[in-house]
C-alpha cells in the first residue's frame, strides 16, 4: 500500500504540499519562538505598568518581523509549488504534444517517458495504442489496394472484350466467347460486391440476428443440394456422414458458412476428387468437418488464409476474391465458435469448426 501511494501522482501533489506548509510553519513558528519569550514579557509587563513609548515601539517592530516573515514564508511556499507543479506538469505537456502528431496521422512516434506513476503507465498504454493505430492504417491501406485491384481487373478485362466485339469482321464463334467472359466477370464483380457489403455488416455485428432452432444436418444437406450442379461439372465424390443435430442459431448466418466452406472445396478439388462433409453431435457442442483431396495450403499460408483478400498459392488466386474465409471466420466469431485447418500441400485439406449447440445470442 505504501509503494502504490508513494507512485501515485497524487500523492506526490500531497508530499509536495506537505513539504512546503511544513516548511511555511517551521520557519514561521522558528522565528516567533526567537522573540516569543521577550514577547511574552512584554505584555506581562505592560499588563502590571502603563506603555513606554520604547516598549511599543518593540512591540511594532516584533509584530511587523513576524508578519514579514509568515509574507516570505508564504511567498517561497508559492515559487516552490509552483516549480513543483511545473516539474509534474511537464511529462503531461509532453504526452500532449505527442498526442497532436499522431492525430495528424505520425504513427512512427511513442512517448520517451519511464515512470512508475499514472503517467508512466499512459504513457505506456499510449504507445500500445499507437501501434494498434500503425497497423489499422497498414489494414486500411492494403483493403483498399486490394479493393482497387479486385474491382480493376474484371472492369479491365470487360472494358478489353467490348473493344474487340465492336469489331464487325470478328468470327461470330470468338464473339460468343467474348460474351461467355464478359458474363462471367460481371458475375465476378457481383459477387465481390456482395461479399464486400456481407462482411461490413458482420464487421458491425456482434450477436446473430434471428435465433431460431432447426435441423443442422438439414439445413447442410440443403447446401450440398444447392452446390450439385458445381460438384457434378467435375465429377466428385462426396462422402457424406451427417448425425442428426437440433441446432439453436441464426440460420442465415450459418448456412453461409457452409456454402463458402463446400464452394471452396470444390474449387481447390481436381476432377474425379473426393469431398468429404461429417457433423458430430456432442454434448453441448457440435463439430463439422469439410474435407477435400485438393491441392492443399501451405504452412505459411494457412496463418494468414483467413485474412481478408489473401489468396495464397497462385492456383488459388485463380478463382474467387479471398474474401469467403474471412466472412466464414467472422460469423464462427459471432456464434462463438471456433474454427481450424488441417492442411498439406498435396494431399488437401480439412476445416473443422466447432459450435455451442444451443447459443442464446449472449
Amino acid at each position: 500500500m505504501i509503494n502504490k501511494f508513494k507512485k501515485s501522482i497524487r500523492a506526490k501533489f500531497t508530499l509536495t504540499f506537505i513539504g512546503i506548509l511544513s516548511f511555511s510553519c517551521i520557519a514561521s513558528f522558528g522565528l516567533m519562538y526567537l522573540f516569543q519569550s521577550d514577547f511574552m514579557k512584554s505584555i506581562i509587563s505592560d499588563i502590571s505598568s502603563n506603555y513606554t513609548n520604547e516598549q511599543v515601539n518593540q512591540i511594532h517592530q516584533r509584530s511587523i518581523l513576524i508578519m514579514s516573515t509568515l509574507i516570505i514564508c508564504v511567498i517561497i511556499g508559492s515559487i516552490l509549488m509552483f516549480f513543483a507543479t511545473k516539474t509534474i506538469s511537464k511529462p503531461i505537456k509532453y504526452i500532449s504534444n505527442i498526442t497532436k502528431e499522431v492525430s495528424k496521422g505520425n504513427f512512427d512516434i511513442s512517448i520517451d517517458y519511464e515512470s512508475a506513476d499514472e503517467i508512466g503507465r499512459l504513457a505506456k498504454n499510449f504507445n500500445l495504442m499507437i501501434v494498434e493505430l500503425k497497423n489499422m492504417e497498414y489494414l486500411r491501406k492494403d483493403f483498399i489496394s486490394n479493393v482497387s485491384h479486385e474491382f480493376k481487373t474484371p472492369i479491365s478485362s470487360i472494358q478489353g472484350f467490348v473493344e474487340m466485339i465492336k469489331n464487325k469482321d470478328l468470327p461470330e464463334e470468338k464473339r460468343d466467347a467474348y460474351i461467355d467472359i464478359i458474363i462471367e466477370e460481371t458475375e465476378r464483380l457481383s459477387n465481390l460486391s456482395s461479399n464486400m457489403l456481407r462482411i461490413s455488416r458482420l464487421d458491425n455485428q456482434s450477436i446473430p440476428n434471428k435465433i431460431t432452432e432447426f435441423s443442422l444436418d438439414e439445413k447442410i444437406r440443403k447446401v450440398i443440394l444447392l452446390l450439385e450442379d458445381r460438384w457434378d461439372k467435375k465429377n466428385l465424390e462426396l462422402d457424406i456422414n451427417l448425425e442428426s443435430v437440433m441446432f439453436k442459431g441464426d440460420e442465415d448466418l450459418i448456412e453461409q458458412v457452409w456454402i463458402n466452406l463446400i464452394e471452396n472445396a470444390i474449387k481447390f478439388s481436381e476432377d474425379g476428387g473426393k469431398i468429404s462433409v461429417e457433423l458430430k453431435n456432442l454434448e453441448e457442442d457440435v463439430v463439422v468437418k469439410v474435407s477435400d483431396t485438393g491441392i492443399g495450403i501451405s504452412e505459411e499460408s494457412k496463418e494468414r488464409v483467413f485474412e481478408r483478400f489473401y489468396q495464397g498459392e497462385t492456383s488459388h488466386s485463380k478463382v474467387g476474391n479471398g474474401l469467403g474465409l474471412a466472412i466464414v471466420k467472422r460469423i464462427i466469431e459471432i456464434c462463438r465458435g471456433e474454427i481450424e485447418i488441417e492442411s498439406c500441400v498435396g494431399q488437401g485439406t480439412i476445416f473443422i469448426i466447432r459450435l455451442p449447440k444451443y447459443f442464446d445470442g449472449k
